[in-house]
């Protein structure tokens, strides 16, 4: 299978992939409790990792081997991949061109937001940098934290991973009407940030939307990872300062401020009102209704059996029409090749012409292969014959003669058993001779092969086609004694 058309079905597969992903995240946050963030923020944040894992599984074993159970499944999903191949090439280019698009754009996040922690910045005083050594021990923030005020944004915001800075607006300073107990809350928020590593998850984030921008489902998924991040960072700034109602104050006066760059963490993200509503409210029962649970199962369920290939044992053949098509117009070899297996099983002149094309002109040489062998297997009369023959003595690939040779030796009533003793005997190619040599042995009846057997031990110049012909013939006369009683006859030796 080519590059682009790996690809292409990787893409595809994802967006089943990527939807039963999300459901059953979906599932899961509704049994899980609201106040539980950071058991919610786990599962998000390992659904998203889930949806990129899976297409990349899917890409790997189809870089490898089939994914899809035998062609004749469904003459609907036969179908249906035919109509979607030959649109692969257009999709991946589109998924390139977004990627690249978002690319650029995430790379241009990313420069403005560090210029934002060098431009514009100012130190703060020295009682901020006491409260922040003191919120720091009390979270048990080890790395060195750089905090400074800026005139660019208007929410405080962390930047950075390995040597973060904590960014306050310039307005927070010089007096945005907050407490110094609400300072601190907001201040804790931030340093659960930088614990928590969330600027380096917010950039992984960040890649794997843009990796999966065409999926809503990978959208709705990030958003409840950024929505459970600042629930966590929640509930450790407020064990820090102490008070929920003090916090929820702080969070309703940051958002007349709003506007931190995208990839910073700031204390402002997430829903304001669903924030504030858990920090004050009490817990309410997290039920999980029967009729919910039935949906999602029975979604879960189909997107299994439509996207994994698991569908019902096949109650017919699939229609003739559609394996021509995906045998003749498909890009994917593998794809051509199991559909020349299923064709053997049809019987009619389009079959045959379409078997003979493929075995002569496909530019695969297993998809040739399997042709040949098909076509033998379904049509073993004298136009079989002659094509096979000619494969036999002009195909590039040494596999393919072989197989070409040993399906003649197979064929009914001993149809291209004539061609194959001439092969044995005038065939260029010693690999091809041997492999004549063994059909000869195997299907030949034993007055003629003991004759032709003798005569390609004594005349054939190649080494392994004399040794070969002398051990068939000492095979088929130690068989036809065994079941005749007659002395087996003597091998001849080379050269006699």
């Amino acid at each position: 299978m080519s590059a682009i058309h790996t690809l292409g079905w990787t893409l595809m597969h994802s967006l089943w992939q990527c939807a039963l992903a999300a459901a059953g995240l979906a599932a899961l946050l509704t049994v899980v409790p609201a106040r539980a963030a950071r058991s919610r923020y786990a599962l998000s944040v390992a659904t998203l990792l889930l949806m990129v894992a899976l297409p990349l599984a899917t890409g790997l074993r189809m870089g490898s081997g089939p994914t899809w159970t035998d062609i004749g499944a469904h003459a609907f999903t036969t179908r249906m991949r035919a109509a979607v191949e030959p649109a692969l090439p257009w999709a991946v280019a589109l998924w390139l061109g977004g990627v690249l698009l978002l690319s650029a754009r995430l790379a241009s996040g990313l420069l403005a937001t560090w210029r934002l922690a060098i431009a514009g910045t100012r130190p703060v005083p020295e009682a901020w940098r006491q409260a922040l050594a003191r919120l720091a021990t009390r979270l048990r923030v080890s790395r060195p934290v750089r905090l400074v005020a800026s005139a660019l944004i208007r929410v405080p915001a962390v930047i950075g991973w390995w040597r973060p800075v904590i960014l306050i607006p310039v307005s927070v300073l010089t007096g945005s009407g907050l407490t110094p107990l609400q300072l601190d809350a907001l201040l804790a928020h931030e340093l659960a940030h930088v614990r928590r590593h969330d600027y380096l998850v917010n950039l992984l984030q960040s890649m794997i939307e843009t990796l999966l921008f065409y999926h809503p489902a990978a959208w709705w998924v990030s958003a409840r990872v950024r929505e459970e991040r600042e629930h966590c960072c929640d509930d450790l700034a407020v064990a820090a300062c102490g008070d929920a109602r003090v916090y929820a104050t702080a969070l309703l006066g940051m958002e007349q401020l709003r506007g931190a760059p995208p990839l910073a963490v700031a204390a402002s993200g997430g829903s304001l009102v669903g924030r504030v509503r858990r920090l004050l409210l009490p817990a309410a029962g997290d039920a999980f209704p029967r009729w919910r649970a039935g949906v999602l199962g029975v979604g879960l369920a189909l997107a299994v059996v439509i996207g994994g290939g698991w569908g019902p044992p096949r109650s017919g053949p699939v229609a003739v029409d559609s394996l021509i098509a995906l045998a003749t117009r498909s890009h994917d070899p593998e794809v051509r090749h199991n559909a020349v297996k299923e064709l053997r099983r049809a019987r009619d002149a389009r079959t045959r012409a379409t078997l003979i094309a493929l075995a002569r002109s496909d530019p695969d040489d297993d998809v040739r292969d399997e042709a040949v062998e098909s076509l033998g297997a379904a049509f073993p009369d004298a136009q079989t014959v002659r094509v096979l023959a000619a494969i036999a003595r002009r195909d590039p690939n040494e596999q393919v003669m072989r197989e070409a040779v040993e399906t003649l030796g197979r064929m009914k009533n001993s149809a291209g058993l004539p061609v194959v003793i001439d092969i044995a005997r005038t065939h260029p190619d010693p690999t091809v001779r041997r492999e004549a040599v063994k059909s000869i042995r195997d299907e030949a009846p034993r007055a003629a092969a003991v004759l032709v057997l003798r005569e390609i031990a004594r005349r054939d110049r190649d080494p392994d086609v004399h040794r070969k012909a002398v051990r068939a013939l000492a095979k088929v006369a130690s068989v036809s004694s065994a079941a005749g009683g007659s002395r087996p006859a003597p091998p001849a030796s080379r050269g006699a």
